[in-house]
């Protein structure tokens, strides 16, 4: 092929492409709009839209899944709304340690000893380390505004529903997701929240771009959300003053995510801590996930070990976690709210960091309570002086596991 014609169709492949990206553009849409100030100044609740919520029906399978490969937030043994009645799984024992499924996952009648879907459902709604225990004392976040930045949100699932003060879109696709049900619930629901006291106001977000070459990781969106929240915060009656944001994404130091830093640390000069999954850039600290069986107490220190998905790189010498620096908060086998449905729950045997984020999140609510002129800088320090180290053998080699948070002393020492 001569160079004339290497031009032309160069030319065709990008006219095309161009014109595939429009026609992609026409069915998905991006929407950004928002709430009135007068709703916020006089502290009323406002929703600019409520998301559409789908049941989901996956079927009848044909033959079991294979376990995902390990990641960052794989499902693993992923049978959530599917009807596998007619498989057997007494053979299951190693894919059901890293089991995925929900309310609507119908289960043949004999089931491996040790296996209680209702059971495991139950102790994974258990925010875990003492939470509960603070609950009972009356630290629940009560009084306290967080923000969540996230995916679409199903408004009306019953573990949330009540502690929505506001929905607003910023560039943000239709359609209830699972993303944003479970954070949410993770953060703030009545079962499975670390605060179920406290509110929040919310800004559903695709961190996304559409590009020539398709969609695009674009975490300048990001950095536009936390502004709108500090203008948001502004905006509302002392007593409902946003303390905290929750993102469950990270970001690295490229011309975009320092437009996330900038953000930050405009959020940290009006008093609000902007918790993602890569705090090193602002907050000087890092935190990780904690693994756990799915048949363990969430409350003992004793059950959690390290993530699923880098206790790999643990054992084999690749990833080191400073106890000085990183915190360690709980992560896998939780159950969380259904994106579906406004009752139904989701249980992951395997999490990743968009579940310690909502966490963390709620953790800063409670001390807020506590004491609410709590700065995100005295949080870290005590965090660290209150948590515990643990020793862990693995193949007859010690592993240190820590710093991990313990709420409940964290709380005493406020």
């Amino acid at each position: 092929m001569n160079r004339k014609k290497k031009r032309l169709l160069l030319a065709v492949v990008i006219m095309v492409t161009i014109a595939a990206t429009f026609f992609v553009a026409d069915i998905v849409i991006f929407d950004t709009e928002r709430i009135q100030d007068a709703a916020y100044t006089k502290g009323e609740d406002a929703y600019v839209r409520c998301e559409s919520v789908e049941q989901w029906n996956r079927g009848t399978l044909t033959e079991l899944p294979a376990v995902g490969k390990p990641g960052s937030e794989t499902l693993g043994f992923d049978l959530r709304s599917y009807d596998i009645s007619g498989f057997s799984l007494m053979d299951k024992q190693e894919e059901l340690k890293k089991v995925s499924y929900d309310s609507f996952t119908l289960w043949p009648d004999r089931l491996p000893d040790g296996f209680d879907p209702n059971a495991i459902m139950e102790s994974g709604m258990n925010p875990g380390l003492g939470i509960r225990q603070l609950h009972e004392q009356g630290i629940t976040g009560e009084g306290v505004s967080i923000a969540i930045i996230d995916q679409p949100l199903n408004l009306d699932h019953v573990e949330y529903a009540d502690r929505i003060r506001s929905y607003e879109i910023l560039h943000s696709m239709e359609g209830s997701s699972m993303h944003g049900a479970a954070v949410t619930s993770i953060a703030v629901g009545r079962n499975c929240g670390v605060a179920p006291g406290a509110d929040v106001y919310y800004i559903s977000s695709a961190f996304i771009r559409l590009t020539p070459v398709g969609f695009v990781t674009d975490v300048s969106v990001l950095a536009d959300g936390i502004d709108r929240i500090l203008e948001i915060n502004r905006l509302l009656p002392d007593d409902k003053k946003i303390r905290a944001v929750s993102v469950s994404m990270g970001y690295g130091k490229s011309l975009t995510g320092r437009r996330v830093i900038s953000a930050i640390e405009r959020a940290k000069k009006e008093g609000v801590f902007v918790i993602t999954t890569a705090p090193e850039y602002n907050y000087g600290f890092r935190y990780n996930g904690l693994g756990r069986d799915n048949n363990s107490d969430p409350d003992s220190f004793d059950s959690y070990l390290p993530g699923l998905f880098w206790e790999d790189s643990l054992y084999s010498g690749y990833h080191s976690d400073d106890p000085g620096s990183t915190l360690l908060v709980p992560m896998d086998a939780r159950t969380y709210a259904c994106s579906s449905s406004s009752d139904g729950y989701e249980f992951c045997s395997q999490g990743g960091l968009s579940w310690s984020a909502p966490w963390l999140s709620g953790l800063y609510a409670l001390c807020v309570q506590v004491k609410p002129d709590i700065t995100p800088e005295e949080f870290i320090e005590k965090a660290f002086e209150t948590g515990i180290q643990k020793t862990i053998v693995h193949d007859g080699k010690e592993y240190t596991l820590g710093t991990i948070v313990d709420p409940v002393k964290l709380i005493e020492s406020l």
